[in-house]
């Protein structure tokens, strides 16, 4: 069996889209009857298509498309290009499975399916906010369903909507994503992870870790933070990711002293961070299988996220986390937004309560190995080869 997975340079391939890509392809490449492709679309620090093997998985790397050329027909063109460097490189006589993670990623589907024989498969991990500057990319999501062989949606939620978008319900099949809990266990020296970002020694972190976005809520976070240092002022926020930084530093202007921007930073140092902080925020205002929630959990980090989304599915109310009200809220383009002051009174009660956070803790890591490991993940995506042999 040949696995080619498209993966494509975008923002989500340094957050959730390119840590399921590198979990799912680990995982796969455990089985000896598998080989796995990854197709860097874009990715590469050149202008020249490179090969490297690494770990059982080819990496085929194609440069970024130029912008100037950017049109239906170039992207066409280019992805007959793709498919045509791609094809000798695969292992002759066997089944091919081609894995779409975007919807821009049509054009390279359709036209695999048109040079060989595939099975196509498109992990639904985003739902599109319908705009004038995304209608065209409507368009495609449509003819993506119609072309694929299987749809996976990364939570029962992602099925829902998809059905009643009027999606074939035969060719849905909801796989939560999965994390290696190995890459949690080795213990860092708090201390250590601190200084290396000028944390103060001693205060108590509270953690946002992802892209700088408004779909992330962070300014409802800001707000609620700014009323838990009323309460308790020997904590801090600290914020791990990159992205468009400057309306969370307007809305914490009059306390920015108690925030730490720390930029995108390494995974071993995030890591380190989850095991350091005394709990984590999620305030987003739509997310599905959130990789963030899934490291949070897997570090036994005790949480505080928006009650919406897929987010319902991986945190359960006061067992393995606390889960905030959504309310209405016109100043976005979601109509919603996560309820300020109960933010802040779980924040409050779980930075307060030592028994409270271990109960939670516990009860995270319980759920993380059960229902949210790469091993799990990797097998149900691996018996979808058995429907095609």
């Amino acid at each position: 069996m040949n696995w080619i997975i498209i993966s494509s340079k975008n923002r989500g391939t340094d957050y959730g889209v390119g840590t399921f890509i590198k979990q799912l392809s680990h995982g796969l490449a455990q089985f000896s009857d598998i080989k796995i492709y990854v197709l860097e679309i874009g990715t590469s620090a050149s202008n020249e298509f490179n090969v490297t093997v690494k770990s059982k998985i080819t990496y085929l790397e194609f440069p970024s498309i130029h912008k100037n050329l950017n049109t239906l027909t170039y992207q066409r063109r280019f992805a007959r290009s793709i498919v045509r460097v791609t094809t000798p490189f695969l292992k002759k006589g066997q089944p091919n499975i081609v894995h779409l993670n975007y919807v821009f990623q049509y054009f390279i589907g359709e036209e695999f399916k048109k040079s060989i024989d595939c099975y196509l498969v498109f992990t639904q991990h985003l739902f599109l906010q319908q705009s004038a500057g995304v209608q065209a990319l409507f368009d495609i999501e449509s003819q993506t369903y119609s072309l694929v062989d299987r749809i996976i949606t990364v939570t029962k939620h992602g099925k829902e909507h998809l059905i009643n978008k009027q999606v074939d319900e035969k060719k849905i099949i909801p796989i939560y994503n999965g994390i290696d809990p190995h890459l949690f266990t080795i213990r860092n020296n708090g201390v250590n992870i601190r200084q290396k970002y000028g944390i103060d020694l001693n205060k108590r972190i509270v953690l946002y870790s992802g892209r700088i976005d408004p779909i992330k809520g962070l300014k409802y976070l800001t707000h609620s933070f700014s009323k838990l240092l009323m309460k308790l002022p020997d904590c801090c926020l600290v914020v791990a990711g990159n992205g468009d930084y400057e309306e969370l530093i307007r809305c914490s202007r009059t306390f920015s002293s108690d925030i730490n921007y720390l930029g995108f930073i390494p995974f071993d140092d995030l890591a380190a961070l989850y095991q350091e902080a005394s709990i984590g925020v999620i305030p987003s205002l739509e997310e599905h299988c959130s990789y963030v929630a899934l490291e949070m959990l897997h570090s036994g980090l005790p949480v505080v996220a928006s009650c919406l989304g897929g987010l319902k599915e991986i945190f359960n109310h006061n067992k393995n986390a606390f889960l905030v009200d959504v309310v209405f809220d016109q100043t976005n383009p979601f109509g919603i937004a996560p309820n300020v002051n109960q933010l802040t009174d779980y924040m409050f009660a779980l930075l307060t309560d030592n028994q409270l956070r271990k109960k939670l803790s516990q009860n995270a890591l319980i759920k993380a190995r059960e229902e949210f490991s790469m091993d799990k993940m990797t097998f149900q995506y691996a018996a979808i080869a058995t429907t095609i042999n």
